[in-house]
């Protein structure tokens, strides 16, 4: 658990933690450079309960504090927390629990829910997003779109996690590259039908204030990622989505010299082309592999468009 300037609400996640139904657990939790009380906190816990353990590390940042974390833990399994969300009190049991049944290469999360109301929109809208991909089982088929995983949600064994290095790789935004690292090295995301994060809002969380979590330090690392995983076998590509989206991807597979041609509904408003790119109504498509940077409220018209055109979401096509 990486605690950074976290007092307000520290004593409400450890205990949460504390009454959790399964208690052979242990706490690491590092403190990342706290300016408030928030390392006093920590060790006046430590101090009631042997199985918090406070690290204080040179470093800074939340990699550094996860990766210090993982280096000192004893347990066959790990799961991450963060300082200012909540458990459910069955969340270590039931995850456990269904992790040891399915075995090795396993991540395993659950559903969210944020608290306290009122929650924005897009908060709402992304919480859902996740839920649904718990639903249907399709995490991977969605990995380039957002971060399939919220970052204080995942459990695996410790071992799994060594074999495939997955700590000393991790770059910013963290919890999305740890996404990829799984995707890429074949493990299985298995999802269960529970709330097992309480997801806490207010105006202080990193993921609002820290440049490394921006909309634009995803894109980067998502588009990194397809090029490393998926560029080299692509025998034509398509990008459908001429907005905001579809330039930024377009002028990255631009600069990285990968060949695309480029499809949009309002084709006939790019007269002009975009970056040189002459835009086609997507009946005209032909490429055998594509990369969707729309994504309307209803999906369904679109993707049985993408079927018609002989493209398998998660496949042979990405929503991005």
């Amino acid at each position: 658990m990486p605690v950074k300037n976290a007092a307000p609400w520290l004593e409400e996640t450890v205990r949460s933690i504390q009454l959790q139904e399964y208690q052979n657990w242990e706490l690491l939790a590092v403190n990342d450079h706290s300016s408030d009380h928030s390392v006093q906190i920590l060790h006046e816990l430590a101090k009631n309960d042997s199985r918090i353990k406070v690290i204080n590390h040179p470093k800074w940042g939340i990699i550094p504090a996860l990766q210090i974390a993982y280096s000192k833990a004893k347990g066959l399994v790990i799961t991450r927390m963060d300082a200012d969300d909540c458990m459910p009190a069955n969340r270590l049991k039931t995850m456990l629990d269904a992790l040891l049944e399915r075995g090795q290469k396993t991540v395993l999360t659950g559903k969210v829910e944020y608290f306290p109301v009122p929650i924005s929109e897009g908060y709402l809208k992304y919480a859902a997003w996740l839920n649904t991909r718990v639903d249907q089982s399709d995490h991977f088929r969605h990995v380039f779109r957002e971060c399939v995983v919220a970052s204080p949600n995942w459990m695996m064994f410790r071992s799994d996690a060594e074999e495939f290095s997955i700590f000393p790789q991790l770059k910013y935004p963290e919890d999305y590259n740890m996404v990829f690292q799984w995707y890429t090295a074949g493990f299985t995301i298995h999802g269960i039908d529970q709330t097992t994060l309480l997801w806490r809002e207010h105006p202080a969380r990193t993921s609002r204030n820290s440049d490394v979590y921006a909309q634009a330090s995803f894109f980067q690392l998502k588009l990194d990622w397809f090029c490393q995983i998926k560029a080299a076998a692509l025998e034509s590509l398509a990008l459908f989505g001429a907005g905001e989206k579809g330039k930024i991807v377009a002028a990255y597979l631009q600069e990285h010299g990968i060949r695309f041609t480029w499809y949009d509904l309002n084709h006939t408003k790019y007269g002009a082309g975009i970056y040189g790119n002459v835009i086609y109504h997507p009946n005209e498509v032909k490429e055998t592999h594509a990369l969707v940077c729309v994504y309307p409220d209803r999906a369904e018209a679109l993707e049985k468009f993408l079927a018609k055109k002989a493209f398998v979401l998660g496949e042979n096509a990405w929503y991005f």
